[in-house]
């Protein structure tokens, strides 16, 4: 029987002790890893425009940009929500589909301070939403179509669902139907007419994979992924009949049509076409345009004589499309290609990415951290030091060394080559770095003058050594195929072995403390090894990855380890030979490396900079 006297009496008990000095116990934060803020958003896959402002969705959540001077969109705003695929405005409110964390629900009355209103999660991967009086229409990816009720939307609810033959991708609605561009199934039509009980009416499978659709008159565009663009007549719904197909200039990914012009958005360096479809059994390739390095044309918009182009690596790209046959850019919101590492140094955080140059985030006030500074781009990047007024990154070719004694204007110091294979791991130690290299091993650099490095001495090692930590005499690698390793570094000139050890998964990452390394170890996750003895390594304790741990970070009794498509791990490792998990965090893309700034977790999460706490 419940007894609620004896139950009060216990937590009273219990909060009492916990307040008297001497037990030991955790703090009540200490079990938590929170969401602080985040900066550098990349990875943005639809926008929707509605007077001087476009609403775009970001893996990380809604961006909203002042367009009112197209020469110079200027954020205004940006709303973390966990995920943002797709995003439909119905002023005051605006829908974001937002992958695994399902349908979220903005009040955008202020564009400047939106406020999250409500959220549904759905069962499958929100991936497009669209909107019709009280209800809501969800491609909701594997699970197919899900109809939210969103009449009160602080409390969305589930009202009906139709499970798809495919993977829903997009959808767009007219007249209580809805058109799904549902994968390899290619078109599907339902009737949503009882929003409770969706109903199939007609469907065309494509020989494609259908990623994206629009609709005009009685036509259905689909971008049918590497099959190029279908041109289907919708006017009898139970029968769609295919009317023409075009090879696009990519993998076709986005249509969007307005009057006699479609524009359709393309990967792997497609860009963006426009085509004439007066007549739509006919349409004619008017255009095809590329206007970055990366021309990953994820989603269009066509607005009249605008055309904004979401390229999934670079931002959006507004483009004055009234010569249709020589579109002219008009303006850039340029955003990093990715986020794959990170350093601290004060008050800063210093990130790289691929295509993304050095970027340099003002920590000061986490909630609103932002950039300050940045580089140009480049390529390859592979890891990230910084010590004193320097960074040093290195790539698949050399180490770049940059200046950041003003972190609002980093810039290019000196390149020096690697002696020896694609450098990987870097650690700076006063006057002196230690760089792993493929297939080459470990290099000791003297850096007394940053600007005229040389190398002092080095160790051949086989394979890829992607961790590295330097403590006292030695060095400790992790090498993804050998293993852990121990250097003994006293002689800087000559390196020497002290100990191997074979490590389950692909060790990656290692940290140090109190006589214990902590290797992130790929699949395998945390391993933890007692060097005690530096000759005779051993492995004490071990805790499971969700994914692949390859970054790993120590802060006092606890590991942070960055683990991939799971997120962030906190482990409790007060006992190595047992750690324990006390929490963890589902970042939006691939948590890659973590970094520590006081009590700030910077995680590197592969389309942003994510701060936990």
């Amino acid at each position: 029987m419940f007894k609620p006297r004896l139950v009060i009496g216990i937590l009273f008990l219990l909060l009492l002790l916990s307040a008297l000095p001497g037990i030991p116990g955790r703090s009540p934060d200490r079990e938590t890893l929170s969401f602080v803020g985040s900066a550098l958003w990349t990875k943005a896959h639809d926008v929707d425009i509605q007077g001087k402002h476009a609403y775009c969705a970001f893996m990380n959540g809604l961006i909203i940009l002042d367009i009112s001077n197209l020469k110079n969109p200027i954020r205004i705003s940006k709303l973390y929500l966990g995920g943002g695929f797709a995003i439909e405005v119905k002023e005051p409110l605006a829908f974001v589909a937002s992958g695994d964390k399902g349908l979220n629900i903005v009040d955008v009355s202020d564009p400047e301070n939106p406020v999250l209103r409500g959220n549904l999660d759905t069962e499958g991967d929100a991936r497009d939403v669209a909107v019709d009086g009280g209800f809501a229409f969800v491609a909701d990816g594997p699970e197919g179509l899900a109809v939210v009720d969103i009449r009160d939307p602080a409390t969305p609810k589930l009202a009906g669902r139709w499970d798809s033959p495919g993977e829903s991708m997009g959808l767009v609605q007219r007249e209580k139907l809805v058109y799904i561009a549902d994968g390899s199934a290619g078109l599907q039509i339902v009737d949503v007419k009882d929003p409770l009980k969706p109903a199939p009416v007609g469907f065309l499978d494509t020989d494609g994979t259908s990623e994206g659709i629009t609709l005009s008159g009685d036509y259905a565009f689909i971008a049918d992924g590497s099959a190029g663009l279908k041109f289907i007549d919708v006017s009898a719904p139970s029968a769609p009949r295919q009317m023409a197909s075009l090879t696009a200039s990519g993998y076709a990914r986005s249509v969007s049509v307005d009057g006699r012009y479609l524009c359709a958005g393309s990967l792997y360096d497609g860009g963006f076409q426009i085509l004439d479809v007066a007549d739509a059994s006919a349409p004619v390739v008017v255009s095809t345009n590329k206007y970055t390095m990366y021309n990953e044309g994820w989603k269009v918009l066509l607005k009249e004589n605008l055309a904004c182009v979401v390229d999934y690596f670079s931002g959006l790209f507004f483009m004055d499309v009234s010569a249709p046959q020589k579109p002219a850019a008009v303006g850039t919101f340029f955003t990093p290609s990715t986020i794959v590492a990170a350093a601290v140094q004060d008050r800063y955080a210093y990130a790289v990415g691929e295509l993304s140059g050095v970027q340099v985030v003002d920590l000061s006030d986490p909630v609103r951290a932002d950039s300050v500074g940045m580089t140009t781009i480049f390529r390859g990047v592979q890891g990230l030091a910084v010590g004193g007024r320097y960074a040093y990154v290195t790539d698949r070719w050399s180490v770049k060394i940059f200046d950041v004694s003003d972190p609002a204007k980093p810039k290019a110091a000196r390149m020096w080559n690697s002696p020896a294979g694609a450098p990987r791991a870097i650690v700076v130690r006063g006057n002196t770095a230690y760089i792993t290299a493929d297939n080459a091993g470990l290099f000791v650099i003297d850096i007394t003058n940053p600007l005229s490095p040389s190398v002092v001495g080095s160790y051949k090692m086989p394979r890829f050594t992607y961790g590295l930590a330097v403590e006292g005499d030695y060095a400790y690698l992790a090498n993804s195929d050998t293993g852990f390793h121990i250097l003994d570094i006293r002689k800087p000139a000559a390196p020497a072995l002290i100990a191997s050890l074979k490590l389950n998964g692909e060790p990656c990452g290692v940290a140090l403390r109190g006589g214990f390394a902590y290797v992130a170890s790929g699949p395998a996750g945390l391993q933890i090894i007692d060097i005690g003895q530096p000759a005779a390594p051993k492995v004490r304790g071990s805790f499971p990855s969700g994914d692949f741990s390859s970054s790993v970070v120590i802060s006092g009794d606890t590991a942070y380890v960055a683990d991939g498509n799971a997120g962030v791990m906190k482990i409790a490792i007060g006992n190595p030979a047992a750690p324990k998990l006390e929490a963890s965090f589902d970042t939006p893309g691939q948590a890659l490396a973590v970094a520590l700034n006081g009590p700030l977790v910077v995680v590197a999460d592969s389309n942003s900079l994510i701060l936990l706490k």
